[in-house]
C-alpha cells in the first residue's frame, strides 16, 4: 500500500493517473463505438468486395433460366408451320414436307413388327422414355416430330460396336451408352461372366460382409486415383452427392463452386439452373476459364467446401452438355481449341485451390477411364484432391466411387460425437459389382491397354480430319470435332432445323443417345471398317438433308433469333388472354 502511494506521487506517474481518471465513461463508450464501427465497416467492405467479385465472374445462365421458366409457355409448330418456321419460301417448305414424308416412311420400314408392338408398351408406361424423347428436339417441334418419326429403342443383342434390334435390324453404336462403353460391349460381357464366376458361391446380394475380391479393387483404385481412401456407391450421381457432402462436413464450409455448363448428375444440389426447381443458395456458378473466377475462389476460400470440375468441359468450356434440344442456330454449339488452354486452366485452378486450402473435386464419372487409363487426372496432368468415378468402372454394372484423402473422407467428427455425415448405401460394394469392377481394373492396368487408348485417340483424330475434308469438299454446312474418343457435330451456318440431322443419321444406321449429335463416342473396339461406315453415314445423311431443303432458305442467325423471340412473346400474351 505504501509503495503504491509512493508510485502515485512521482511526477510522471501522477500525470498518467490524472489522465486515466480524467477519461470519462462517455469517452470510453465513444471509443468502443468507434472501434465497433471500424470493425463493422471492415467486415462490410470485405463482404461487398467478395460479392462484387462474385458477380463479375458468375454465369447468368441458371439465374436467367430460373426467372424465365414461369414466363415462357409451350407451343407447337404443326402442319405448314412445321416446315416454314425460318421464313422460307413455299417451294422450300414443300421440299421439306416431301422429305419428311420420305424419312417417316424409312423409319416405318426400319421398325419391324416386334419393335412396333413393344414400342407401344414403352410409350404407354415408361416415363423415362417420355422425358428423353422430349429432349431430342426443340420444344416447338416436338409434337409433330413424335407423331412423324417412330424411333425404337428396343435392342436385343450386341456384337462388337453394332447393336441388333428385336427384329434383326443392325446399327453402329456411337452413343457409347452415355459414356459407359469404353472398351467395347464384348469386353463387358467377359467382365460380367468372369466376375460372376468369382462370387457366385457367395451370391450377388450377400451384403454387409465384404467379398475378398475387394483386395483386387481397393489397391488398384488407390493407385490409379492417387488417393488414400475409397467409398463405393451405386451411381455417379450418388457418388457426387457423397463427395460434396463429405467436403462440406470436413471443411465445415457451405458453398461449392461449379463452372458454367458442367453437368454433375441429376441431384438438384448441383443443378442451379435448368432441370431443378430448387434455388441453390449454396452454389457459386462461375464462368469457366476466367481469371476473375480464380480471384473469386481465393477471396471466398473460407466459405468454399470444394470446387467441382467436369473435365469433359475441355471440349465445350462454359457451355451446357451439347444436346440437339437447344439447336436453334449456328451459334449454339462451339468447341474449344484442343491445345493446352484447358490443361493450363486446370493447372492454374489447382494452384489457387492448393494455396487457399480449397479441395478440388474432379467429377470423372464420364471422363474416368474414357480419356486415358488414369482418367482426366492423367490426361491433363492435374492431381485433384477428390475424384469421383462411375459408368465404365463397374465393368458393365451400375456403380459410383469416391476417392479422396483421409482428412476429407471422414464421416464423423472425432471431437464432436453428434456430428456425423451419414453416407451409406445398401448395395454399396455388393459382391457382383466389386467382381466386375475387379475385372475391368485388371484390363485397364494391362500395359497393352495404354496402347489401345493411344491408338483409339489417334484413329479418332484422323477420322475427324478425314470427315471434315469430305464435308468441306461437298460444301455441307457442318463439321465434326473431338476430345480423345468423344466427338460432336458442329454446324457452320445458321439454321433452325439442324436438329433434324440426328434423324437422318439414325435412318442411315447410326445408333445415337437421346442428346442426338451433341455427344457421340467411339469405343476402343471400333474397326477401320466401322470408322469408314460412320463417315459414309454422315455424308449420306447430310446429302439427303440438303436435298430435302432443311438447310435452304438463307435465314441469318439474327433473323432466326428474332422470329423465335416474336413467337414466344406472342404465345406468352395470347395464351394468357385466350387467343391461342
Amino acid at each position: 500500500e505504501n509503495e503504491f502511494s509512493h508510485w502515485q506521487r512521482t511526477p510522471t506517474n501522477q500525470s498518467a493517473m490524472e489522465m486515466l481518471f480524467a477519461y470519462s465513461p462517455t469517452d470510453a463508450k465513444q471509443a468502443l463505438c468507434l472501434g465497433a464501427a471500424v470493425v463493422v465497416a471492415y467486415k462490410a467492405s470485405v463482404w461487398a468486395y467478395r460479392r462484387l467479385l462474385t458477380l463479375a465472374c458468375m454465369s447468368p445462365l441458371p439465374y436467367g433460366a430460373r426467372m424465365a421458366a414461369p414466363l415462357i409457355v409451350s407451343y407447337s409448330l404443326e402442319g405448314d408451320r412445321y416446315f416454314d418456321a425460318d421464313g422460307c419460301s413455299p417451294d422450300v417448305a414443300a421440299r421439306r414436307k416431301a422429305g419428311a414424308d420420305k424419312l417417316a416412311a424409312r423409319f416405318d420400314a426400319l421398325m419391324g413388327p416386334e419393335a412396333k408392338r413393344l414400342n407401344e408398351t414403352l410409350v404407354a408406361g415408361l416415363s423415362d422414355l417420355r422425358f428423353t424423347d422430349t429432349n431430342r428436339v426443340p420444344t416447338q417441334f416436338q409434337k409433330e416430330t413424335r407423331a412423324r418419326y417412330k424411333v425404337a429403342a428396343l435392342t436385343s443383342t450386341s456384337s462388337g460396336a453394332e447393336l441388333v434390334d428385336v427384329d434383326g435390324g443392325r446399327a453402329i453404336d456411337v452413343s457409347g451408352s452415355y459414356g459407359v462403353n469404353v472398351c467395347g460391349y464384348d469386353a463387358y460381357k467377359r467382365f460380367v461372366d468372369d466376375g460372376w464366376n468369382r462370387v457366385k458361391a457367395l451370391g450377388p446380394n450377400v451384403l454387409g460382409p465384404v467379398h475378398p475380391v475387394i483386395a483386387d479393387v481397393l489397391p488398384a483404385l488407390k493407385k490409379i486415383s492417387n488417393k488414400e481412401e475409397v467409398s463405393f456407391h451405386m451411381s455417379g450421381t450418388e457418388a457426387v452427392m457423397c463427395a460434396v457432402r463429405l467436403c462440406r462436413f470436413n471443411t465445415k464450409r457451405k458453398l461449392i463452386v461449379q463452372f458454367a455448363g458442367a453437368y454433375h448428375g441429376w441431384w438438384d444440389g448441383v443443378q442451379p439452373g435448368p432441370g431443378s426447381e430448387r434455388a441453390n443458395a449454396d452454389v457459386l456458378y462461375l464462368k469457366d476459364m476466367q481469371p476473375a473466377a480464380l480471384r473469386c475462389i481465393a477471396a471466398r476460400a473460407d466459405e468454399i467446401a470444394c470446387v467441382c470440375v467436369s473435365p469433359l468441359q475441355g471440349l465445350n468450356p462454359g457451355s451446357p452438355p451439347p444436346s440437339d434440344l437447344v439447336l436453334l442456330d449456328a451459334k449454339v454449339r462451339k468447341t474449344a481449341d484442343k491445345g493446352t488452354a484447358y490443361r493450363t486452366w486446370l493447372q492454374k485452378l489447382k494452384k489457387v485451390c492448393t494455396q487457399n486450402d480449397v479441395p478440388l473435386l474432379f467429377d470423372e464419372v464420364y471422363t474416368g477411364f474414357r480419356m486415358a487409363p488414369g482418367g482426366a487426372q492423367e490426361y491433363y496432368g492435374v492431381d485433384a484432391d477428390v475424384v469421383v468415378y462411375g459408368k465404365t468402372l463397374g465393368g458393365g454394372l451400375a456403380n459410383g466411387v469416391v476417392c479422396g484423402p483421409a482428412r476429407l473422407m471422414q464421416r464423423f467428427d472425432p471431437t464432436r460425437p453428434l456430428r456425423v455425415a451419414y453416407v451409406i448405401g445398401t448395395f454399396s460394394a455388393a459382391p457382383l459389382t466389386l467382381a466386375c469392377m475387379a475385372e475391368f481394373l485388371k484390363w485397364v492396368q494391362d500395359p497393352k491397354t495404354a496402347a489401345a487408348y493411344a491408338a483409339a485417340t489417334s484413329n479418332t483424330d484422323a477420322w475427324v480430319h478425314d470427315v471434315n475434308q469430305a464435308l468441306s469438299k461437298d460444301g455441307f454446312p457442318l463439321r465434326v470435332d473431338n476430345l480423345t474418343t468423344v466427338w460432336t457435330v458442329l454446324f457452320t451456318e445458321p439454321g433452325r432445323y439442324h436438329w433434324m440431322f440426328q434423324y437422318y443419321l439414325r435412318a442411315e444406321g447410326l445408333a445415337l443417345s437421346w442428346v442426338g449429335t451433341g455427344r457421340c463416342l467411339f469405343s476402343l473396339d471400333f474397326t477401320p471398317h466401322q470408322y469408314a461406315e460412320t463417315k459414309e453415314a454422315i455424308l449420306a445423311a447430310a446429302d439427303k438433308m440438303r436435298k430435302d431443303g432443311w438447310w435452304a432458305g438463307g435465314a441469318t442467325a439474327s433473323a432466326i433469333g428474332k422470329k423465335i423471340a416474336k413467337e414466344m412473346l406472342y404465345q406468352m400474351v395470347a395464351q394468357r388472354v385466350g387467343l391461342a
